[in-house]
């Protein structure tokens, strides 16, 4: 498994546009002192944090990988976010919360991770009636002619899924879909910038270890290959639903 503490150890969102799907949950869903929402794949509960601590919302915030769940503990013990902020380590695919306990549910940027439609489901199941549903993922502008070669990484193994079936999928889970966002490129650069100063700073280390190219070459070579997935065929969108 890739070191993902360290490939992501200079940026706390974890997905292209994750601030932007941050500021729609904001406006669409408006939570408060009553509201309680639920966060899939939480990573190191960045997001989860951000609107605790604006909005005084309760979030149940639900992350698999250990080394995120330890970073998320101490984010929220910091900023004194204990009392509004449970953090539960489980998968996505079975979430430990009764069905329609939820105002509103959201996973930035891993349903396809977690699996679409096992994502999907439980995301509406944990929501209430009336309720909004929002995620965020990529999503295949347009699909290769031919199956991809192993030089373009993650994507040669991956099943393309456009922003159309992306949203009959959302809709076969019960939901309506109200809104759209395909995200500008700007925020993959974004994404990627951190990384790549993690890559250089492995190149360039002077510690008793010494420099670890071989590291920073793999991190290098993965955004080089997702940037010209982007040019090519990727979008990240995020999507709107209510149930």
């Amino acid at each position: 498994m890739p070191d993902y503490a360290r490939i992501y150890a200079r940026q706390e969102y974890l997905t292209p546009g994750a601030a932007r799907t941050v500021g729609i949950i904001s406006e669409r869903v408006r939570p408060d002192d009553g509201t309680c929402l639920l966060e899939m794949a939480a990573g190191k509960g960045e997001a989860a944090a951000h609107l605790a601590g604006e909005f005084a919302c309760r979030v149940v915030a639900v992350e698999p990988y250990d080394p995120f769940v330890h970073i998320a503990a101490a984010k929220f013990w910091h900023f004194n976010l204990r009392d509004l902020v449970t953090l539960v380590r489980a998968n996505g695919r079975r979430l430990p919360v009764r069905g329609e306990s939820m105002d509103a549910a959201y996973c930035i940027g891993a349903p396809s991770i977690v699996g679409l439609d096992p994502a999907l489901r439980e995301l509406a199941r944990v929501t209430k009636p009336g309720g909004r549903v929002i995620v965020s993922d990529i999503a295949w502008r347009a699909k290769p002619e031919e199956s991809l070669g192993p030089e373009w990484g993650w994507m040669a193994e991956a099943t393309p899924t456009t922003a159309g079936e992306y949203r009959a999928a959302i809709e076969a889970g019960g939901l309506t879909v109200e809104e759209v966002v395909t995200h500008p490129r700007e925020d993959w650069e974004e994404y990627w910038r951190p990384m790549l100063e993690v890559a250089a700073e492995a190149k360039s280390a002077t510690s008793s270890g010494g420099a670890d190219v071989f590291f920073a070459d793999e991190v290098e070579g993965d955004v080089e290959i997702e940037r010209r997935g982007v040019e090519a065929y990727l979008d990240y969108v995020t999507f709107v639903a209510r149930k």
